[in-house]
């Protein structure tokens, strides 16, 4: 495990920078005033106004001081050094204060002297962590009574299907936790082009995993949805575009779940 770790480690810190740079994620839009949360996340968690707020795997912070700009008092978990550097930077460019804790996900409650009104992930998280249960109880401890944790991810689905012949989705995965996957590639989903080489270890977790791990951690589930549309999906060969900046399945009769959330809480 600690190989899987390592390795995702490098790849991390090694996309801080071009990430920073990235059309992608606009900083510069985002210091003009830009949000970087979609409407998704923001209807999930509602106000934030005068609240604590966790937000985990935060890479560089800039979701993170999105909530600060809405009012929130912010703090931002990541195991990548080059990224919390690149989130205290980001900071102090715009203006917006919060706090940035480098810290595996599974050491996070240890590492921190508080507790949350709300913890928050959303996007491409679940794949990188080998051990839902584990992730789950880290969450509940870091939590204040009554407090809530909130989730916009991909669908697991959407990486288990492929483009078929003519306009069919194929299944190409498992959609079960088969165990670890290796992929070798080169770039990052925020700058394909990038000549950077990386390996990258990573899980499959259905949705029932997800909130059976949250349930057995204590926490009560308030609400889950699935939509039929993600934020991005670029990476993904049978999706595409809409005039709405939205990714479905084109051309298809049925829709396919690409996005869910989900919210618990802390009795």
């Amino acid at each position: 495990m600690k190989d899987h770790k390592d390795s995702n480690l490098k790849f991390w810190d090694s996309i801080v920078e071009e990430h920073v740079q990235s059309d992608f994620y606009d900083v510069p839009g985002f210091l003009k005033g830009k949000t970087s949360l979609d409407s998704l996340e923001l209807e999930l968690v509602g106000d934030v106004s005068g609240r604590t707020l966790l937000h985990l795997q935060c890479h560089f912070g800039l979701s993170t001081l999105s909530w600060v700009r809405l009012g929130a008092i912010a703090t931002g978990v990541d195991f990548s050094p080059a990224a919390i550097s690149a989130a205290n930077e980001l900071s102090k460019k715009s203006g917006l204060h919060a706090r940035f804790i480098e810290s595996n996900i599974y050491n996070i409650s240890s590492n921190l002297d508080e507790k949350y009104d709300i913890v928050f992930a959303s996007y491409g998280v679940l794949c990188w962590l080998p051990d839902l249960t584990n992730w789950a109880k880290e969450i509940e401890q870091c939590m204040k009574p009554g407090g809530r944790f909130h989730l916009v991810e991909y669908h697991p689905l959407m990486n288990t299907l492929d483009s078929g012949s003519g306009n069919d989705v194929v299944l190409k995965n498992s959609y079960f936790n088969e165990g670890v996957e290796i992929f070798e590639s080169e770039g990052s989903y925020a700058n394909p082009e990038s000549p950077i080489k990386n390996s990258t270890y990573e899980w499959s977790h259905s949705i029932g995993e997800v909130i059976t791990a949250l349930l057995e951690a204590g926490l009560h589930i308030d609400n889950f949805a699935e939509y039929p549309y993600a934020t991005d999906g670029s990476w993904i060969s049978y999706l595409r575009k809409s005039d709405d900046g939205k990714w479905r399945v084109p051309d298809h009769k049925w829709g396919v779940p690409l996005t869910f959330s989900l919210s618990a809480s802390k009795k």
